[in-house]
Parts: C-alpha cells; sequence; structure tokens
C-alpha cells in the first residue's frame, strides 16, 4: 500500500510528536521520582535526629540503654514508620510503628541509605550507629515506598493520557495542515493534466508565488514554454519541409506526368525530361540530407571526429572544390591571412561549415565581384571571416537568417538550411558563428573557434596527411580542375 504524502507527513509529524512527548514524559517521571526519594530520606533524616536526640536524653537523666530505649518506644511517635534499635551485636532493643514482619537488623557499620524489601514491601532505610559516652547502640528508621509508588503510577497514568490527548490532537491538526498545505499541489495537478498539445499556452497557477510551491510551478512553466518553443519549432519545421519538398516532388511529378502523356517521343525529350528529373531529384536529396543531419544535430546524435588539421589548408580547398559556382556567377573567390593555423576538429563538419559560408557568399555576391575568406589567429581562438560584396541584408532580417528554411532571396537555388547547419557545427566545436556587419557594401560573417592550446601546439602535420586531407576534400566535392581560384596566404 502506498500513502499519501498528506498521510505520510501526518505519520512522521505524530511519530516526532510521540518521540519528544514520550522523552518528555521520561524526564518528568525521573524527576519526580527523585525529588520524591529525596524528600523521604530528608524525612527519615529528622526522624532519626529525633530519635537520636530523645536518647540523649534519657541517657541524661541516668536510664541505661534498654530503659532509654523503652522510654523512646513511647516517646517518639512517628505515624506510618518504623523505628529499630538495637545493640552493636545485633540484640534487639526496641522496634515500633509499623510491624516489620521479618527478623531483618540494621548494619552496624556507617550510615547508610538504601532500599529494601521486606516480607513483599519495599522499604526506604536510614540506618547508622551511634555512641554517646559509655553507650553504643544502632538506630533505623524505616518508610514504606507504597505512596511514592502510588504517586509514580498515578504520574504515568496521567503522563500517558496526556501523550495520548496530544498524539491524537496532532494527528487531526497535522492532516488538516497537510491537506491545507497540499491542497495547492493538488490544484497544480488538476492543472498539468488539463494541458495538452492542443493548447500548450496553459500555465500552471499558484496562489504564493513566494513559497516552495510557487518556485515549483514557476520552474514547471519554465519547462512548459521550453516544451511548447520546440513543440512550435517542430511544427514550424515539418510545415517548412514540407513547402520545400513539395516543389521539386511536384516538378518531377509534372515532368513524368507530361513524358508520358504522348506514347511516342524523341530521345531530347526524354533526355530533357530525365534532366529535369535529376536536377530537382538532386535538390530533393541535399534537402533531405541537410534536414537529417538537423535533426540528428538536434539529437545530439553527431558526435564530433575530433583529428588535427591545417585550418588555412582546409579553407583553400573548400573555395577551391566552389570555383565552378563562382565561374559561372563571375565572382573571384580569395584566401588571406595566417598560416600554418593547427586546429583540433571534426574534418568533414568543418568543410562542410566553411562551404556553406562561402556558397552562401557567392550566391549573394555581385555578378563579377569578390569574395574573401580571411583567417585569424590569436592565442585564444582562430576566427574565419568570409565577405561579399553583394547588396547586404536588411536591418530587419538579419535577425533570421540563422533560422531554417529562411531565403531572403526567394530566386536562390539553396532550401534556407545552410547558414542553421553552419551555426550549428560552430557551436558544437565550442565556437559561434556571427553576422558581423551587413550593409549596402556587402555583407560579413566571423566564425571563432576557440584554440585548445595543449593539442594545437602538439600538433604536427606531414606532408602525406596533408595530401589525404587534400584528396578526400576533393572527392567529396565531386572532383577538381580548370583554371585555380586566386588563393594567397
Amino acid at each position: 500500500m502506498t500513502w499519501s504524502i498528506r498521510a505520510r507527513l501526518t505519520a512522521w509529524y505524530c511519530l516526532v510528536l510521540v518521540l519528544v512527548l514520550a522523552t518528555g514524559a521520561l524526564a518528568v517521571s525521573v524527576v519526580q521520582g527523585r525529588l520524591a526519594l529525596q524528600r523521604l530520606d530528608g524525612e527519615l533524616d529528622r526522624l532519626m535526629l529525633t530519635l537520636e536526640g530523645v536518647m540523649r536524653t534519657e541517657f541524661n537523666e541516668g536510664l541505661d540503654l534498654q530503659g532509654a530505649a523503652d522510654e523512646a518506644s513511647s516517646e517518639v511517635v512517628a505515624p506510618d514508620r518504623t523505628l529499630v534499635l538495637t545493640r552493636p551485636d545485633g540484640a534487639l532493643l526496641a522496634v515500633w510503628g509499623l510491624p516489620l514482619g521479618s527478623g531483618w537488623r540494621p548494619q552496624t557499620e556507617g550510615s547508610t541509605v538504601k532500599t529494601l524489601v521486606l516480607a513483599s514491601a519495599r522499604l526506604r532505610i536510614l540506618s547508622r550507629p551511634v555512641v554517646y559516652h559509655e553507650h553504643h547502640y544502632v538506630a533505623a528508621v524505616m518508610a514504606p515506598l507504597q505512596a511514592l509508588e502510588a504517586e509514580d503510577a498515578e504520574l504515568w497514568l496521567a503522563l500517558t493520557i496526556g501523550v495520548m490527548v496530544a498524539l491524537g490532537v496532532a494527528g487531526v491538526g497535522g492532516w488538516f495542515v497537510g491537506w491545507q498545505t497540499l491542497r495547492p499541489l493538488s490544484d497544480m495537478a488538476t492543472q498539468a493534466a488539463a494541458i495538452t498539445e492542443r493548447d500548450p499556452s496553459a500555465r500552471l497557477r499558484a496562489s504564493n508565488s513566494g513559497d516552495e510551491l510557487g518556485r515549483f510551478a514557476a520552474a514547471f512553466n519554465g519547462l512548459l514554454d521550453r516544451l511548447a518553443a520546440a513543440l512550435n519549432a517542430q511544427r514550424q519545421f515539418m510545415a517548412d519541409a514540407s513547402h520545400e519538398l513539395r516543389t521539386p516532388v511536384s516538378v518531377v511529378h509534372t515532368t513524368a506526368q507530361v513524358t508520358l502523356a504522348r506514347e511516342r517521343r524523341s530521345e531530347g525529350d526524354y533526355r530533357e525530361s530525365l534532366t529535369i528529373v535529376e536536377e530537382q531529384s538532386a535538390r530533393l536529396a541535399r534537402l533531405v540530407d541537410a534536414m537529417f543531419l538537423l535533426s540528428r544535430a538536434e539529437a545530439q546524435g553527431i558526435p564530433l571526429v575530433r583529428e588535427p588539421l591545417y585550418l588555412d589548408d582546409l579553407v583553400a580547398e573548400c573555395a577551391r572544390a566552389l570555383r565552378v559556382f563562382a565561374n559561372e556567377r563571375g565572382v573571384e573567390v580569395e584566401t588571406c591571412g595566417d598560416a600554418e593555423v593547427t586546429f583540433f576538429g571534426d574534418n568533414t563538419l568543418l568543410r562542410q561549415m566553411v562551404g556553406n559560408l562561402l556558397d552562401n557568399a557567392i550566391r549573394h555576391a555581385t555578378p563579377g565581384g569578390k569574395v574573401a575568406a580571411t583567417l585569424t589567429r590569436t592565442p585564444a581562438a582562430v576566427t574565419i571571416r568570409v565577405t561579399d560584396d553583394g547588396e547586404g541584408i536588411p536591418s530587419h532580417e538579419q535577425e533570421r537568417i540563422f533560422e531554417r528554411f529562411v531565403r531572403l532571396d526567394t530566386r536562390s537555388r539553396g532550401a534556407g538550411l545552410g547558414l542553421p547547419i553552419a551555426k550549428w557545427i560552430a557551436e558544437a566545436h565550442g565556437g559561434r558563428l556571427m553576422l558581423e556587419s551587413s550593409n549596402a557594401g556587402g555583407s560579413c560573417f566571423s566564425v571563432t573557434l576557440p584554440l585548445d592550446l595543449t593539442l594545437s601546439s602538439s600538433v604536427h602535420l606531414d606532408t602525406e596527411t596533408i595530401t589525404a586531407n587534400a584528396a578526400r576534400a576533393v572527392f567529396r566535392a565531386g572532383g577538381a580542375g580548370g583554371p585555380p581560384i586566386k588563393t594567397s596566404r
């Protein structure tokens, strides 16, 4: 059986209260018992002094030990007490008061105060030897502990009843307090159960925003805000992806329908149709690859494969791989900056990042203009700046360029995923991608990557490694040939 929080709080509260009250009751009982015993010992001591005083008086009147004992037994009256006088050898002189009921004799050595059980009765006994001139005797006074035991029993009964009453009151009060305290939590649970994906804007309401439940509601609302943002981003991603995929799919479908509308067509017609299908298929492939990469990136499903590399060679190779596209627009691509810049990162992803930035710059550069990729190294970081001489980005659109499927130029062949992918790659390496400046004279994007000085300073790449990296880059870019792009280091 699982107890509710209210029941557990009440049980713990009652348990703690019982422990506190039981400890207090035990302490009261012990203290009360000691005080009562001290009072009784004081009374017995005073009775002993009275008995000794009477005996001295009788001795002064010339009586012997037996005569003095007989006189003392008639003169000293102590209700509910027993008095005993014996000789030093234990011979009984006199005993009076409550019947002793046994052959007990007091000790003859030293004064003692103790508790004994005589004739099934517990007694408190004070005894000591007395010497007065030539007279030697032992005196003892005793009192039954029945009255003290009765008082102790009454006290324990009163304490038990008090503890039980307090426990009952505490249980009811704890249950009520727990209900009052946890009622806002129950209300928030009801509110949370009513929140669905149809209305992700609903939030929890707390009666007191300053207490623990209020802070819990605020934290839960923050979680709902993040989940709503993720849900909206997913819906927007699906809508944008559907929109982007619809155009090439529609073109392929229409081309196939038109081609198959007639039973016979020339070889040129079929080639033209297949060319259109190939172009749209390539666009679909690029779009699906980019979407898959972003999805894996958001799910943290792309581990970085870090390896030592030269960033200046990587930038130059990416620029060389884009020469065909740049030549089509008459754009000159120039790389410059620091040389021999070592870095420890994912070669494939870094090439995709630089390629996306160069591709974006070539698209928006003025026909016949120039794109520059500048590499700058500082002791703590390396910065790659990619500039173009295009028309720039309107100020009201600059915040949106890193969003997915955002294309400011609707005539562009891209899907609007290049910059978001490049931004993720930079952040995956601990850096950041930002639009440094944009005006009528062009735009400048900068990537800042932090350097691991321990790794970077120990990286020494040989010629074979550089050649292998370059070969892989050319292979990924689909081959290289033709006139080289202007490159300076």
